[in-house]
């Protein structure tokens, strides 16, 4: 029997690279490599495997069956192995080294983006790769350390830590108003048109002087983006439910007016998540912090 070849880490994280990128030319750039040299790691990582990981055709880089088995164990170990380098080195240095961030796309630009500039300000050796994406991305199999999420979160496996509550308004455009009426409770929104974020449903909740009350609303509109649905209530089609952050502008411009304020709408939890092998690296904990203790209880 022959022995068995050792794996280059160098080669894996090549592989994993462009796993996560989808392409060997966002992979060259993301480590800093010419492509050819990501190509030359990958054909020896293959040849050292004895299975074929990627095909490559003249529309890109594919992952076959072997190769996204090995990509699921070598992205853990990976993890684990950068780590337990963070670990060592953040006892005799200054935290450093290169940190992936998912934010949600409204919330990142409105609150984050000033805050996640002044974090980078503060360690100077941190590369900070930040998305702004209302998707839900797999935080392990695409390479994040860390993502902000608003709302209900579904059962991951992920850590997660709860900043702090966001505050949201009901809100209609003053034509609108005129046109449809003013409701004067919440039973009131069924005969109204909605605007409607994709993932958040049509049912609504609203705080009561006899406990929580749920709404059903009628969809006028169905959309993933917080822009569209704020210039969707300004034309007038509807409704709608924004973070305060997003609202209050358009309410202190009276572009907006605040529907129901004597009925305040459920907010929504404003949460940290990260793969668990990332709780422990030191770049990933100092951010934890800096954002814990730029949040209050209520955004």
């Amino acid at each position: 029997m022959s022995e068995r070849q050792t794996v280059d880490l160098i080669d894996v994280r090549a592989f994993a690279t462009v796993v996560e990128t989808g392409s060997m030319s966002q992979a060259a750039i993301r480590l800093g490599v010419a492509k050819s040299i990501v190509s030359r790691r990958i054909s020896q990582l293959e040849k050292t495997v004895g299975a074929v990981m990627l095909t490559r055709t003249a529309r890109g880089t594919s992952v076959t069956d072997a190769g996204r088995t090995y990509y699921l164990r070598a992205a853990a170990a990976l993890m684990e192995l950068e780590a337990a380098q963070e670990a060592v080195g953040e006892l005799t240095s200054e935290i450093s080294g290169q940190m992936r961030i998912s934010v949600p796309l409204a919330f990142g630009e409105y609150c984050l983006a000033p805050l996640l500039a002044e974090f980078a300000a503060h360690h100077p050796k941190i590369q900070l790769e930040v998305s702004f994406e209302d998707r839900r991305a797999d935080l392990v199999s695409d390479g994040y350390d860390l993502a902000v999420r608003i709302g209900n979160l579904p059962d991951s496996g992920l850590i997660t830590r709860r900043l702090a509550t966001v505050r949201a308004a009901v809100l209609a455009s003053p034509a609108y108003l005129d046109s449809k009426g003013r409701p004067a409770t919440p039973s009131e929104l069924t005969g109204h048109d909605a605007i409607i974020y994709t993932n958040a449903g049509n049912q609504w909740r609203f705080e009561g002087p006899d406990g929580w009350e749920y709404v059903r609303v009628t969809p006028r509109l169905r959309t993933d983006n917080g822009q569209m649905m704020l210039a969707a209530a300004r034309s007038g089609l509807g409704v709608i439910i924004l973070p305060w952050f997003m609202a209050h502008e358009a309410i202190e411009r009276r572009e907006l007016e605040h529907v129901l304020p004597q009925h305040p709408h459920e907010g929504a939890g404003l949460h940290l998540l990260m793969p668990p092998a990332r709780v422990s690296i030191a770049r990933v904990r100092a951010l934890v912090a800096f954002l814990s203790d730029r949040f209050g209880p209520v955004v």
